[in-house]
C-alpha cells in the first residue's frame, strides 16, 4: 500500500521517493535523455510493493560528482520507508550509476543492465554526453562484497561484449550475466517477462530465468573483448580486417559480430560483401527462436543499413522495396520515416509504446 510522495530537488539530480511501506527500497537510476520531471523505469515498479528512490542526472552526466546527493537522497529514503532491503537498480547510464553506488556503499543489491565500467570510449553512448574517460575505482572493485552484485551484457553488442570482458577482471565476486542480446538488454528481457519475474522479490536466480529462455551465452571471455575492441578500432579510424573477426569460436552464432564485418566490408569500400553479411546476420535471426527475439529498434536497424548500401549501389527500387517491407514489420521512427522520404516514400510515423 503506498504510504506517501517526496520529491527533492539537489540542483542537477533530482529524486522522487514513493513510500509503499514494503520491505524493499529499490533505488532506481533513470537512463539518458530522460526529462525533467521524468524518471526511468518508474512504471515499471509501480505495481510491486516495493518502495522506490527514483533518481535521474538531467544533464546525462553518468552521475558523476554526485555522490554526495545520492547518499543524502538514499539517507533520508531509508529513514522514511524503513526498508529491512536496498537494491541498487538500473539500465545503461542508470547501470553505471546503480554499480558505482552500490559498489561504494556497499549496503545493497545491485542489478546493473548494459553498465560501462569505462565511459568515454569509442562507439559507447557515454562518449556522446561526456568528454572525459572515467573509470571505477579499483580499491573498490577488488573487495568481495557483503550484497549480490548482478551485471547484465548484451554479447551482440560490441560496447556491451567489452564491458563484460572488463568486468570479468575487475569485478572477480561479482555475478557476470552474457545474454544473447543488444545494449538494450533491459527491454529484451522486459518483453519476455523475465524482469517483472526478477524484480517481483529479488529472490529468484537471474541466472535460472535466463536459461529458461535459453538467452544464457556461453562466449569465451577473450571473444567478447576481441569483438568490442574491433569495434572501437573501425569507430576510431584505424584499419582493422574481417579476417580476426571471423576467427572468433563464436563469430558464426552471433549477428552482432556479423554486422560488424558488414561495417568493416562498407569501409573498405566493398558494398557488395557488407550486403552480403547483414543477409547473413539477418538470416541467422529469422531461423532462431532466441535471436528472433532480440528487440525490434535493434534488429530493423539491419534492413535500414542495408537499404542505405543498396541506395550507394543505385539500386534504389530494390531500397524501395526493402523500405516498404521492413515498415510492414518494424515500427516508423523519425529516422526511418527521414530515409523512406529520400526514397520518395511517405511512411506514416507509428506510435508504440514504449518499454518502460
Amino acid at each position: 500500500m503506498q504510504t506517501g510522495k517526496h520529491e527533492y530537488d539537489q540542483g542537477r539530480l533530482k529524486s522522487h521517493l514513493v513510500n509503499r511501506g514494503g520491505e524493499i527500497l529499490v533505488v532506481v537510476f533513470s537512463q539518458v535523455r530522460v526529462p525533467d520531471g521524468k524518471f526511468g523505469l518508474n512504471r515499471l515498479f509501480a505495481r510491486t510493493r516495493h518502495s522506490c528512490l527514483l533518481l535521474n542526472d538531467l544533464v546525462n552526466g553518468w552521475y558523476i560528482d554526485l555522490d554526495r546527493h545520492i547518499d543524502h537522497a538514499v539517507q533520508t529514503a531509508t529513514i522514511e520507508a524503513e526498508p529491512n532491503r536496498v537494491v541498487y537498480y538500473g539500465s545503461s547510464m542508470g547501470g553505471y550509476g546503480a554499480l558505482t553506488t552500490g559498489l561504494r556503499r556497499r549496503d545493497g543489491t545491485i542489478y546493473a543492465f548494459g553498465p560501462e565500467l569505462e565511459l568515454g570510449r569509442p562507439g559507447s553512448q557515454s562518449a556522446e554526453h561526456i568528454a572525459a574517460a572515467s573509470t571505477l575505482a579499483v580499491g573498490l572493485e577488488a573487495l568481495p562484497m557483503p550484497h549480490p552484485v548482478h551485471c547484465f551484457f548484451g554479447v551482440c553488442d560490441p560496447v556491451d561484449a567489452l564491458n563484460a570482458a572488463v568486468a570479468f577482471d575487475r569485478l572477480p565476486h561479482a555475478k557476470h550475466h552474457l545474454v544473447w542480446s543488444s545494449h538494450a538488454n533491459h527491454d529484451h528481457l522486459y518483453s519476455l517477462n523475465i524482469i517483472r519475474r526478477l524484480i517481483m522479490t529479488f529472490n529468484r536466480p537471474p541466472e535460472i530465468e535466463l536459461a529458461s529462455k535459453n538467452l544464457l551465452a556461453d562466449v569465451p571471455v577473450k571473444s567478447l573483448e576481441q569483438f568490442g575492441l574491433t569495434a572501437e578500432q573501425l569507430m576510431s579510424g584505424n584499419q582493422v580486417s574481417v579476417s580476426g573477426l571471423r576467427a572468433l569460436p563464436c563469430f558464426e552464432q552471433n549477428p552482432g559480430m556479423i554486422w560488424l564485418a558488414a561495417k568493416i566490408s562498407e569501409v573498405q569500400g566493398d558494398l557488395q560483401t557488407a550486403l552480403s553479411w547483414i543477409e547473413k546476420a539477418e538470416d541467422l535471426i529469422a531461423h532462431s527462436n532466441v535471436l528472433s527475439t532480440l528487440p525490434k529498434r535493434w534488429r530493423k536497424q539491419l534492413p535500414l543499413h542495408r537499404i542505405r548500401l543498396l541506395c550507394q549501389l543505385g539500386r534504389t527500387y530494390d531500397a524501395c522495396d526493402l523500405m516498404i517491407q521492413t515498415s510492414k514489420v518494424f515500427p516508423v521512427d523519425r529516422a526511418m520515416k527521414d530515409l523512406g522520404e529520400t526514397l520518395g516514400l511517405n511512411l506514416e510515423l507509428s506510435t508504440d509504446q514504449p518499454a518502460p
